[in-house]
């Protein structure tokens, strides 16, 4: 059909096509006043390669594989789910509630229904209930249904950036939840590309050998009490030490023994020689001694004392000999007894010595298992330091090679519905409305037109006329009214 024809027949109809365009216009301005908006907040973030992809900047794919592999992690359940349970289900959509068909079903027929029919309403809606799918999820099984179709992860053309939205009723929740996909989205990073769980196994192994150092320290305290013994290597040193001391003292003991064994032997030969003169008992002389070989103080003829020499100077003499004599004697007996209690003294420490070679071998095997377990936890609990450094230089949002170009933004103005589009959408369907309603009109005016006008004919000419020609369809009538409409028009003119 032409479009002035059609222009024609909208003129002619012109309050039903103003009618009918007012009411879609209407109907799209009240879809978008009543429709609930929908906010979008977008959050960007640039992807830089670290030191170790920069070497493989030769291969084009890897940007871009990491991209889609950043795109899957935002993705993921795991990033999803930790958002969704810091945030709140109830608090993320409070809406999400029992359906509004269950709620009629509790509440339409205790006010219009008798209680019998009430009670079998009630069993068949809770079977029906019972049966339903969603009644298996938990609310954060729910939520993420929702939030998997309102999150969106695109990649910016020619570019590094990833673009993420997510819609929201409202504003200020939608950019609450993108904030905390992007924070759970760069630990979940962290964590994949460092090794997060480092300095945790390294804090485990050092509590362990903690464990093992007290548990060593305790064996080696007990088998040093029960041995009172602390330090075997420095004890056998302070022994040998003791040792030497003790034979030299001994040694140098033997010597002024020995050396005061001949002083006696010698004032005993002197006496010997005094005697021939001067009777002594016994007592004062003491036992004999054997004069060393080569000797010269006995008695012989050289030596012999004169007969002419003055009794008493011979008596002076031979009481201060025999008073040294008895000095020595005294002398003798005492260096005897230290020459004993030496001898005692270095028993005593090669007895302690062979104490100590007998337990060197377990306290030092006790010794060495005590450094061991210390070195090892000080090792662990160096690297877990190391660890724990490396895990905060991956985690660290400016040292990482994801970065947030973009936080969530707060938006002002709702995504949905667009009310120019809707207007000018609603305005469109309603010329296309309005001229098809005119045209279906003036159609089925135009067939009515023509079934009267065949009812108003003589039966011959109606035969005839149905012989000619058969009766038009509707494309026909609506082809054919073009000129219908012309020849009324015309007709009061002729």
């Amino acid at each position: 059909m032409p479009f002035s024809v059609i222009t024609k027949i909208v003129w002619a109809r012109r309050l039903t096509f103003l009618t009918v365009f007012t009411f879609m216009v209407a109907a799209a301005i009240a879809f978008t006043l009543v429709v609930t908006p929908v906010f979008q907040s977008e959050a960007l973030l640039m992807t830089t390669l670290d030191r170790a992809q920069r070497q493989q900047t030769q291969f084009p794919d890897t940007l871009r594989y990491q991209l889609n592999s950043q795109i899957y992690i935002v993705n993921s359940e795991d990033v999803l789910r930790q958002a969704i349970n810091e945030f709140g289900p109830k608090r993320l959509f409070p809406d999400q509630e029992e359906p509004v068909q269950w709620r009629l079903l509790d509440v339409l027929p205790a006010r219009l229904l008798s209680p019998r029919v009430l009670e079998t309403i009630s069993r068949i809606a809770a079977s029906i209930r019972s049966k339903s799918p969603d009644d298996e999820h938990s609310d954060a099984d729910r939520a993420l249904l929702k939030v998997k179709k309102r999150l969106a992860v695109t990649l910016e053309k020619d570019s590094q950036i990833l673009a993420l939205t997510f819609r929201h009723e409202d504003p200020k929740i939608a950019e609450q939840f993108l904030g905390l996909v992007v924070r759970d989205f760069l630990q979940r990073q962290a964590d994949l590309s460092g090794n997060a769980e480092a300095p945790a196994f390294f804090r485990r192994q050092a509590a362990r050998y903690r464990d093992e150092y007290k548990q060593a320290s305790a064996e080696l305290s007990e088998f040093a009490r029960k041995h009172s013994t602390y330090s075997v290597s420095q004890e056998i040193e302070l022994a040998l030490t003791r040792r030497d001391n003790a034979l030299a003292a001994l040694a140098k003991t033997r010597g002024s023994i020995a050396e005061k064994e001949a002083q006696a032997a010698t004032f005993q030969n002197t006496l010997t020689q005094l005697r021939r003169r001067i009777s002594l008992p016994g007592e004062i002389t003491g036992p004999k001694q054997n004069l060393p070989a080569g000797s010269s103080d006995g008695l012989t003829e050289s030596n012999k004392v004169p007969a002419n020499e003055s009794p008493l100077l011979l008596v002076r003499v031979f009481q201060e000999t025999a008073q040294s004599l008895v000095n020595l004697n005294s002398e003798i007996v005492g260096l005897r007894s230290l020459e004993k209690a030496q001898t005692d003294s270095v028993a005593d420490v090669e007895r302690k010595l062979g104490e100590l070679s007998s337990i060197a071998a377990e306290f030092s095997r006790l010794k060495d298992q005590v450094d061991q377990a210390s070195k090892l936890m000080e090792a662990h609990a160096g690297h877990a330091a190391d660890a724990q450094m490396n895990a905060d230089w991956d985690a660290s949002e400016k040292l990482s090679n994801v970065k947030v170009a973009q936080s969530a933004t707060a938006p002002t103005e709702p995504v949905f519905p667009p009310k120019p589009l809707f207007i000018a959408l609603g305005a469109v369907i309603g010329l296309v409305s309005g001229s098809a309603v005119c045209v279906m009109l003036e159609a089925w005016s135009a067939r009515r037109r023509r079934a009267r006008e065949r009812r108003q004919l003589p039966v011959g000419d109606e035969r005839l006329n149905d012989r000619r020609a058969p009766e038009p369809d509707d494309w026909a009538a609506a082809h054919g009214m073009a000129a219908d409409y012309r020849l009324r028009r015309q007709g009061p003119l002729a």
